[in-house]
């Protein structure tokens, strides 16, 4: 623990999940829905880079969230291993070769040299990194939905209190993230460009 991560007692792991999680799945949620749309749409008008800022702000949430569910506690920011005994694995969030940690922190923390990418692996395929938003969000969901479950298998009451509060913060992101798609700005560009939208996340 570190002066900035002092220890999480019961009610500042739940305000922790409210006010800070929440926070960052919310607008991870909403960034990739909004960057889908773009992505979808395809305006191309010139000054209008909402597709740029939706992925600058997807990338920025789910690095947030993976440092959190993949890692320890630091000085500096809170790991899951202030409510579980051990941090959650991803076989795709990784320093390997292929995995996407080294890209994503180089992209947002580093102005490298980006003449020539390497692509992600992703379900569909090698991809550009700009291509990934929605992948990120799935695979924070995912690990929510872990986070959750090991909550659960604690057997502790204070962990099942805390497994409901972030499977309804989760079911909140998502419902939060309909919203983007029906969005009037979002259905008129969608009409214009013959596209139906719906939504990209669904609660399980």
């Amino acid at each position: 623990m570190g002066k900035n991560t002092p220890p999480l007692n019961g009610l500042s792991k739940e305000e922790y999940i409210t006010a800070h999680l929440f926070n960052e799945l919310h607008w991870l949620l909403h960034a990739a829905t909004e960057w889908s749309i773009q992505d979808l749409v395809r305006l191309n008008i010139v000054g209008y880079n909402v597709q740029n800022y939706a992925m600058d702000s997807a990338f920025l949430h789910a690095r947030s969230l993976f440092e959190f569910f993949l890692g320890r506690t630091t000085d500096n920011y809170y790991g899951c291993d202030q409510f579980l005994s051990t941090a959650l694995v991803s076989p795709d969030y990784t320093n390997s070769a292929d995995g996407w940690k080294g890209p994503l922190h180089s992209y947002l923390m580093h102005a490298q040299d980006r003449s020539r990418p390497r692509q992600l692996q992703s379900p569909d395929g090698p991809k550009d990194l700009n291509q990934m938003p929605v992948y990120f969000a799935n695979e924070i969901l995912r690990l929510w939905k872990q986070f959750e479950a090991e909550l659960d298998k604690s057997g502790k009451a204070e962990d099942k209190k805390l497994e409901k509060l972030a499977r309804d913060k989760r079911k909140e992101a998502i419902h939060n993230a309909v919203c983007v798609v029906n969005s009037k700005v979002a259905q008129r560009h969608a009409k214009e460009s013959l596209q139906t939208l719906k939504p990209i996340f669904v609660f399980a």
